[in-house]
């Protein structure tokens, strides 16, 4: 993903949880710097996106890609601990992130952007066992594309089956796209899938 942005022109920085929380990480390419969060305080969260800040420009835009966690899958409803630390910090971030990216997007395109791995179909697949904590992260997309109405607000599921290269496909394509009425979508097994309402009858 961070290849791919760099790609097109942008300037990325990776913000790492620490190792105790996320203990693998993936390597960056040499132009890619990344930033890792000393302890899981909102005092140091604040902290490091001010030193971003300072180091390489205000902040215009932001991906959080959720990691998939490992569990057993013998069944039931998944709540972890790490995922809890993980979604909290990104509505921190989204706090902290409000006045930098509403101010970026007067000046071109600005976006807000949680990646999750449910089932690729909103956790409406009902063939396979994840968790319901990062689904959290889709409430607060929504959320913030009212709030932030001049920030491109997008909440991704895609499937755990989609490995790193077509997931950064997938990912560049929403965040090109025009539509903003949407805000939801998926990529699964079906393809790429957004809800609609429908009347009953």
């Amino acid at each position: 993903m961070a290849q791919s942005l760099t790609k097109q022109g942008s300037k990325v920085v990776v913000f790492s949880f620490p190792q105790s929380l996320i203990a693998g990480r993936a390597p960056l390419p040499d132009d890619v710097n990344r930033v890792v969060l000393e302890d899981l305080s909102e005092d140091c969260l604040k902290q490091q996106l001010a030193a971003i800040t300072d180091t390489y420009g205000s902040i215009g835009a932001f991906v959080h890609l959720h990691p998939l966690l490992l569990t057993d899958h013998s069944g039931g409803i998944r709540f972890l601990e790490e995922e809890k630390v993980i979604v909290k910090h990104v509505f921190l971030m989204a706090k902290h992130l409000k006045k930098s990216l509403n101010e970026a997007a007067l000046k071109g395109r600005s976006f807000f952007l949680t990646v999750a791995r449910l089932d690729g179909a909103f956790g409406l697949r009902q063939d396979m066992n994840f968790s319901v904590i990062s689904a959290g992260l889709f409430g607060l997309t929504k959320t913030l594309n009212f709030e932030w109405e001049p920030v491109f607000c997008r909440a991704i599921d895609l499937s755990p089956d989609i490995d790193a290269e077509q997931s950064a496909k997938c990912i560049i394509a929403e965040l090109h796209d025009p539509n903003r009425y949407i805000t939801e979508v998926g990529y699964g097994p079906q393809g790429r899938t957004t809800l609609i309402s429908k009347q009953s009858i």
